[in-house]
């Protein structure tokens, strides 16, 4: 895969948290006391490609010596790369490097090529699948210390993948993820030939290749193909997406911490971020990430 890196370093953005490490720094001091180094850290446009389509994404990398570890972080279903904020500068401050990446078609803000028309569950595990390959090359990556971490569609994503590329993929992170989208498509349509050339579904105008991708598909049959530790996080008052499906997934995986998180929504890390991040760091310990 072609790999171009724009070392575009974001230093003028509007946002303090995209100035530099500093302000990530000083919240993580004062949240995780234990924590006791702390990295600065650059941005940089990093562009991957699939096949013909181009990916965009942005890759917070530590300023360390030596390989370092990496988070590829999925967004979830019409959000954009900018969703993983938090996992990017919490975690490129303790040292691991963080890309967060625009799926092809994942909604209308993306910047990477292709439409939401043409994108489908199965076309963002291509997706990431392109984005791992391309990030095992990468000079400053320890391609043996490669996370996914995905958030609601993301994670039925990040999940699919883990499974096909198990090898490759050290430990995996899923929050509030969307295992309910092959159901929910038998819900919505009765046989195959009823689901429209265009549907709009979750705020987003998705194609009839939405639905037909996982039309017969047996996610829970496939994701228990990971055998590595698994970290899954839902909100015990998610109404996009209910704990239901996720608690299944914990009996589907051999080795799994699944943490219902108590007054949180679809979206737990932005919502209760002291408390996911502490798991999210302590998983990150025990799969000997840090």
């Amino acid at each position: 895969m072609t790999v171009i890196l724009l070392m575009c370093i974001l230093s003028g953005c509007g946002s303090e948290i995209f100035k530099s490490g500093t302000e990530t720094e000083k919240t993580l001091k004062t949240q995780t006391e234990e924590i006791k180094d702390h990295y600065s850290y650059k941005m940089k446009e990093v562009w991957c490609t699939n096949g013909n389509k181009r990916i965009y994404g942005v890759l917070y990398l530590p300023e360390r010596k030596g390989r370092v570890p990496l988070l590829i972080y999925s967004h979830g279903l019409s959000d954009t790369h900018a969703k993983g904020e938090l996992y990017a500068t919490s975690l490129a401050a303790r040292g691991i490097a963080v890309y967060c990446f625009d799926f092809c078609g994942g909604s209308d803000e993306s910047k990477s090529d292709g439409k939401v028309i043409d994108m489908s569950v199965m076309t963002e595990v291509s997706d990431l699948e392109a984005v791992l390959n391309s990030a095992r090359k990468w000079n400053a990556i320890d391609k043996n210390k490669i996370v996914l971490a995905g958030f609601s569609q993301g994670g039925i994503v990040t999940a699919i993948t883990a499974a096909r590329c198990e090898e490759n993929v050290a430990g995996i992170i899923l929050e509030s993820p969307a295992f309910l989208i092959p159901k929910e498509a038998h819900d919505l349509f009765e046989t195959i030939a009823d689901i429209p050339d265009e549907y709009y579904y979750h705020f987003l105008m998705v194609g009839k290749k939405y639905f037909e991708d996982i039309w017969d598909y047996d996610v829970y049959k496939e994701i228990g193909n990971y055998k590595k530790n698994v970290l899954l996080m839902h909100g015990e008052q998610d109404d996009s997406v209910d704990i239901i499906y996720s608690e299944y997934a914990s009996e589907v995986y051999e080795n799994v911490e699944f943490y219902r998180v108590k007054g949180a929504g679809h979206g737990v890390v932005n919502q209760m971020p002291e408390e996911t991040m502490g798991y999210i760091f302590d998983y990150l310990h025990q799969i000997d990430i840090f």
